[in-house]
């Protein structure tokens, strides 16, 4: 049984639709600020938790994938739309696993399937720094906008290199994609470009989509796993197209 914890969230504007975004691994609800900007002057209000362990939310007892989707359930459902990255995306494949109405359109970014693939993945990457600088990140991250490093080596101080370690150790094993693939409702899987590193391979996106007419796959040749920092002007207007069904 797990404890929810109350998240602390960023929230922008004050329309009438509502949209929920869930960050990935070490961020944090802050570091939406482009996508939230955007969907505020489209006329939703726009609400980003920082998830368990992360940012100024509590860790509670554990850092399972139950553990970050029932905090998130807290928040209640009923939402236009639905944006998780990597973590955020197993989070948001969960949520929608325990109740099936609560987003109307969804976006899965890259969102980490499996904790095998994950594993993998994240063992690709060097170990994150207890002390991260601006130019450090900068370096790893060229194509980032400079707000979107400031915010990421904040989000880093925040919850410390640990996250990593503890996710992985209390979440694991979980597997997410028979609920992916299950989705109800108008969905958007992206991948990055296999060269720079993604979680959701080509074959499976398409397989994905070729299972579920709901479903719309899209490779972000030349991106990397984070592609609303590394191309965001292929990013939103997705988004944008998938508000307008």
């Amino acid at each position: 049984m797990t404890h929810p914890v109350a998240l602390a969230t960023t929230v922008w504007g004050n329309g009438p639709r509502r949209a929920l975004l869930l960050h990935g691994l070490t961020s944090a609800g802050s570091t939406w600020w482009r996508l939230a900007e955007d969907l505020a002057g489209l006329g939703y209000t726009v609400v980003a938790p920082d998830l368990r362990g992360h940012g100024t939310s509590p860790a509670g007892d554990t850092l399972s994938l139950d553990s970050y989707r029932d905090d998130v359930l807290l928040l209640g459902n009923g939402w236009d739309l639905l944006v998780g990255h990597s973590l955020g995306g197993a989070i948001a494949a969960a949520v929608v696993d325990a109740q099936p109405d609560y987003a109307r359109k969804i976006v899965l970014e890259d969102p980490a399937i499996d904790s095998d693939t994950t594993t993998e993945f994240l063992a690709s990457f060097p170990e994150p720094s207890a002390n991260p600088t601006i130019e450090q990140i900068a370096a790893e991250n060229p194509t980032w906008h400079p707000r979107d490093v400031e915010l990421k080596v904040e989000a880093l101080l925040q919850c410390g290199p640990e996250v990593t370690d503890r996710t992985m150790a209390d979440a694991s094993p979980w597997d997410v994609w028979p609920a992916i693939v299950a989705v109800g409702v108008p969905t958007i899987l992206m991948a990055a470009d296999p060269a720079e590193g993604a979680l959701v391979s080509a074959s499976r996106g398409t397989e994905a989509a070729a299972y579920n007419d709901k479903i719309e796959f899209v490779l972000f040749d030349g991106a990397g796993h984070s592609m609303h920092r590394d191309a965001y002007d292929r990013f939103l207007p997705l988004v944008r197209g998938l508000l307008e069904l």
